[in-house]
């Protein structure tokens, strides 16, 4: 008489579990698809960005998306693509210029922040253009004192639409703008220079004034002069 109802019941939690399960796989993919949107205006850029991050080789322990960089990225693959950049503006003025503030010291003009591939269509084949590349492997990947410090990302994607546009990549990455430390040093303040009494006593020879020392040795010598010649006066 029971066989039935427990039947029931053990098939009910079955069905309640499948659907746990569908749900929480249902809300960490939209969560994914959230943060591959963030980090790329399209479908591409964000898969590159996403091989980038968690890829083997990389050696940053952090490296997160950034909106203004992404935008930044984004706009100069459409101009690479269509031949329309400025070449006389260095990555790092771009940057500048897109209101990003890069560190401190890294040169105005220059690149420390920009890796490009074009005419390749998969952001895997990216990756591997950017492992081989002794031009922009230790950029990507954070080798090195200096790119290790960047935790900052932007990827931009331009699809080519007609022959004289090609795709296009960009991958811009840099360290966070800090405000610079202001060091205060404690400084020795001499005591006032004392100015030795204008006198010329008996102990002139011991001054350290040269000048005042020059002055009695001046005065001592016309006085001797003078009694010299009072004696010579009387005779």
């Amino acid at each position: 008489m029971m066989y039935f109802p427990i039947k029931q019941a053990y098939i009910m939690r079955v069905l309640l579990y499948l659907m746990c399960f569908w749900m929480t796989a249902s809300s960490a993919q939209q969560s994914d698809d959230s943060v591959d949107q963030f980090c790329g205006v399209n479908q591409p850029a964000s898969q590159l960005a996403h091989l980038i991050i968690n890829h083997p080789s990389q050696n940053r322990s952090t490296l997160k998306c950034d909106e203004l960089l992404m935008s930044i990225a984004q706009q100069r693959a459409e101009q690479l693509a269509n031949n329309t950049a400025d070449l006389n503006t260095t990555p790092n003025q771009i940057l500048i210029q897109g209101g990003f503030r890069i560190p401190n010291y890294y040169p105005v003009i220059g690149n420390q922040v920009e890796a490009q591939a074009r005419d390749i269509n998969q952001a895997d084949q990216v990756i591997k253009y950017f492992i081989e590349s002794g031009k922009h492997h230790d950029h990507v990947f954070g080798k090195g004192e200096f790119f290790g410090l960047q935790s900052q990302l932007g990827v931009g994607f331009f699809k080519a639409k007609d022959a004289t546009q090609h795709d296009q990549w960009v991958v811009l990455s840099s360290a966070s703008w800090k405000s610079p430390k202001i060091v205060f040093k404690a400084q020795t303040v001499e005591a006032p220079f004392k100015k030795e009494t204008e006198s010329c006593d008996k102990d002139w020879k011991k001054i350290n004034d040269k000048l005042l020392k020059e002055k009695c040795r001046i005065k001592a010598t016309r006085g001797h002069k003078s009694a010299v010649n009072k004696i010579l006066s009387w005779h």
